[in-house]
């Protein structure tokens, strides 16, 4: 794999060449600079992403150091089932949420339980889905209205409306401009933004749904064997012993 020194190099002496060949020493060595630091501070993100997963891993099963240990974890799971601790603990744990919307997605999870009469397992899967869900939706609806913001701040600021620029700015000599930026607001909003959105409401009704659906009672069984008389609608059709055709046309000669 290049080091982030050969491929801040390669970058610098392409983009300091012009077309005849020269180079400009000053804008190689700004090139080089400023993308030797973006490689840097990139694979440093990675690296601290990466250490932090393995922390969380090895941390968890360190304090699994006997068979006692272990199925005091899994009462402990089972309890946080049950209250709904381990679903808030998967959507970002207690010291990430507003204390609020932990309060909120608690009482609508025992609210559900409550008006589902949920008791199986499956029934708390789907109910923790669909809190989840709503979870979700309400996030997305956040970042709609922080965009929105920024959209009014474009058309109405007292600055006037701003350009957005080539993904890399690679030097102050090399500046590609693409457009301007409320209109890149407005394509993220609605490419990207609203179709989660709406993916997570209807996940969260799907889940709904099927709550109903098992709550509601199994459809009848009906299986007919042979029947001397058979009522649909208005039309009333007799068989008795195969000569129901016959009797039906002396009657329609009478």
């Amino acid at each position: 794999m290049p080091t982030a020194e050969v491929e801040a190099w390669e970058i610098a002496c392409t983009e300091a060449t012009d077309a005849d060949g020269m180079v400009d020493e000053d804008r190689r060595f700004a090139v080089y600079k400023a993308e030797y630091e973006r490689r840097i501070a990139e694979r440093r993100a990675k690296l601290t992403r990466d250490t932090r997963a393995v922390f969380r891993a090895m941390d968890g099963w360190a304090r699994v150091e006997n068979a006692d240990a272990w199925q005091e974890m899994v009462k402990k799971a089972a309890d946080d089932l049950e209250t709904g601790g381990f679903l808030i603990q998967q959507l970002g744990s207690q010291r990430y949420l507003d204390p609020e919307l932990m309060a909120a997605l608690l009482v609508l999870r025992r609210r559900l339980i409550d008006e589902y009469g949920a008791e199986s397992a499956a029934d708390l899967m789907l109910i923790d889905v669909a809190v989840m869900s709503y979870y979700h939706t309400l996030r997305l609806n956040g970042w709609v209205g922080n965009l929105q913001g920024q959209i009014e701040s474009e058309f109405f600021g007292t600055e006037g409306l701003s350009v957005a620029v080539d993904g890399r700015k690679r030097s102050t000599w090399d500046v590609r401009i693409k457009g301007l930026r409320v209109v890149e607001i407005i394509d993220r909003l609605e490419e990207q933004i609203l179709p989660l959105l709406d993916r997570s409401n209807r996940m969260m009704i799907r889940n709904l749904r099927t709550l109903e659906a098992r709550r509601l009672p199994p459809a009848p069984s009906v299986s007919i064997g042979q029947a001397g008389q058979v009522n649909v609608a208005a039309v009333q059709s007799n068989q008795v012993d195969g000569h129901g055709d016959e009797k039906r046309g002396a009657r329609d000669d009478a």
